[in-house]
Parts: structure tokens; C-alpha cells; sequence
């Protein structure tokens, strides 16, 4: 599966409200199923790592580049 639709899918599990961006709950449950037990301070830190425009919210785009870079 490419990076693409491997983000898009991901994204769609965790837009549970289909809003359109992923909120600061759904991105703790994001982190939790892709991190396992990191821990809620980490969580946070790549949260703000990640919403660039200071959202609250973490975009499709903000998702791709996060999974790109945490995954390389």
C-alpha cells in the first residue's frame, strides 16, 4: 500500500466525526494505536510538533507529513 492511501485510511478511522480534521481526542487515540505505549506527554509533543497553523486540529496534509516523517 502506498503512503497516500495508507494516510487517507487512516485519517478516515480517525476523523470519527467526519469533520474533516483529526481533533486533539481522536489524534490521542491516533498516536495510542500507532505509538502503543508512549505515553499521553509525547502525544502532546508531536501534536504540537504537527499542527503548524495552531488548528487544534491536525489536517490530512499535517497527518501525511507527520506519518513521512515519523515513519522515516
Amino acid at each position: 500500500m502506498e503512503i497516500n492511501q495508507w494516510v487517507d485510511e487512516l485519517f478516515e478511522v480517525f476523523d470519527e466525526d467526519k469533520d474533516g480534521v483529526i481533533s486533539r481526542s481522536e489524534f490521542v487515540d491516533l498516536i495510542e494505536c500507532l505509538l502503543q505505549d508512549k505515553g499521553i506527554r509525547m502525544c502532546e509533543s508531536i501534536f504540537h510538533q504537527f499542527d503548524k497553523n495552531h488548528s487544534n486540529s491536525i489536517s490530512k496534509d499535517e497527518l501525511r507529513e507527520m506519518v513521512i516523517d515519523l515513519a522515516l
